[in-house]
């Protein structure tokens, strides 16, 4: 069942659903997060003109299917294996919001996770609704960069690195690296995403931002399997 929010909680989340751009909207379902935190993630969407409606969950037994657009949870085993029996968690459809580390973001990877909040702090909610503000504006077409977080493998000649990616398109991603270092010219890219195979690419280096750095895939073949995965996300985050 859904919990029902306490009086000051529900006046909270009415001030919340007052965004300004009424057509783009969203209802939050929170998932081991406590009614204050949900609501303070919630209201971050304010600053972005969007009108969200948060709901704690207490069940994946609910009557709530194809209603929730977007789920923020904890990266524990108790909160995925919920959310994986929830009848309104559609894969590449739900929008996913997890609070964790690298390490949980890495183990739960499969679940589609879309902005990875890695601190509960008013930066790391904007920074999240940032990333997805996008695809719940404009939806996600054929040429566009899902947000998505998976663990990568960055190799080189003579160099090893890690990393975790934010966005996904079908020509590069952006991919925030374990520590700061500038990579070679041409490297190899060895990463798998929810839904789709192991995929095994080149790329080069195009921009960098502290330790976010910018992908662009050598052509090949794989751009027509990166392609659909993409066109599988177009209604990421969609109510209808």
């Amino acid at each position: 069942m859904v919990k029902k929010l306490g009086t000051h909680t529900a006046v909270l989340a009415r001030r919340t659903a007052s965004g300004k751009e009424k057509g783009h909207h969203l209802t939050l379902a929170g998932l081991e997060i406590d009614s204050k935190l949900l609501l303070k993630f919630a209201e971050s969407f304010k600053a972005f003109n969007l009108d969200v409606r948060p709901v704690e969950m207490q069940s994946p037994d609910t009557g709530h299917e194809r209603v929730i657009t977007a789920c923020v949870l904890r990266l524990n085993q108790t909160a995925v294996s919920c959310l994986r029996r929830s009848v309104w968690f559609l894969p590449r459809r739900t929008l996913l919001y997890g609070i964790g580390d690298w390490n949980e973001a890495a183990r739960f990877c499969d679940i589609g996770i879309n902005a990875l909040l890695e601190t509960t702090t008013d930066l790391s909610f904007q920074t999240a609704v940032s990333a997805t503000r996008s695809v719940i504006v404009r939806g996600i077409g054929a040429y566009a960069r899902v947000p998505i977080v998976t663990a990568v493998r960055i190799k080189a000649e003579g160099m090893a690195a890690k990393g975790i990616t934010r966005n996904v398109g079908q020509g590069g991603m952006a991919v925030e690296l374990a520590r700061s270092v500038s990579l070679p010219d041409e490297i190899s890219l060895d990463f798998s995403l929810p839904g789709a195979r192991y995929f095994s690419l080149s790329a080069s280096p195009r921009w960098y931002s502290g330790r976010l750095v910018g992908l662009r895939f050598e052509p090949r073949q794989s751009e027509k399997m990166l392609k659909k995965w993409i066109g599988e996300f177009s209604r990421l985050g969609s109510r209808d």
